[in-house]
């Protein structure tokens, strides 16, 4: 399992501390996301798979920005 956690002014609108989605092998940030509810995914990335703003998304610690973004 991996455990997707909202922090700050986000889990306040999410309404959850956290999910947990099922993994099997390697996982990119895009299947992540795809396997995120719809009404939470809404808040995390925009129409064209882009960070809403004001949403910090971190795999292990580093901002995504600085990685490979979706193909994280």
């Amino acid at each position: 399992m991996l455990k997707v956690e909202f922090l700050g002014p986000l889990r306040a609108i999410v309404g959850k501390k956290f999910v947990e989605i099922p993994v099997e092998g390697k996982m990119k940030l895009s299947d992540l996301l795809t396997g995120l509810d719809k009404d939470i995914r809404k808040y995390v990335v925009d129409d064209f798979g882009k960070p809403v703003a004001g949403v910090l998304v971190l795999v292990n610690g580093v901002d995504v920005r600085y990685l490979s973004w979706l193909d994280t």
